[in-house]
């Protein structure tokens, strides 16, 4: 299976231990599934990890740092999505959108509302709860 996990997912998994946290460390620990990242994607996640003070109760700027680092090297980046013509809510979701088309993801697992309530969603937006049950099953 083939995934794009949109930066709050990545964010709620360094700070949080919900579903966010389990997917993450199961993608970490084992292939069950793929995830699909581009330089962009590292880079909306780095930036709120490292530039926002108020994240700083729950991770510090070394582990920050070393998470982002972890995720980076565990991947083979693939190349920034090229622009679609605007598609969902909030033109900054849509380059999700694009990741996800160009390399066949078969969702997108975010906590976006934008994303989660489109209903044209291809491929389909879904939350980490959901995804977590679908890896369950």
């Amino acid at each position: 299976m083939r995934v794009v996990l949109d930066a709050n997912v990545f964010v709620s998994g360094a700070i949080q231990k919900g579903a966010s946290f389990r997917i993450v460390q199961r993608w970490l620990a084992d292939d069950d599934f793929e995830v699909i990242l581009c330089p962009e994607l590292i880079a909306e996640v780095a930036d709120v990890l490292t530039e926002r003070p108020r994240l700083r109760k729950w991770i510090d700027l070394p582990t920050a740092h070393e998470y982002i680092e972890t995720i980076s090297a565990l991947v083979d980046l693939v190349s920034d999505p090229g622009s679609i013509e605007a598609t969902t809510r909030d033109p900054d979701d849509d380059y999700l959108v694009a990741l996800a088309r160009e390399h066949s993801a078969d969702y997108i697992v975010t906590g976006d509302k934008d994303l989660l309530e489109w209903e044209a969603q291809a491929p389909p937006a879904i939350t980490p709860v959901a995804f977590e049950g679908l890896l369950s099953a």
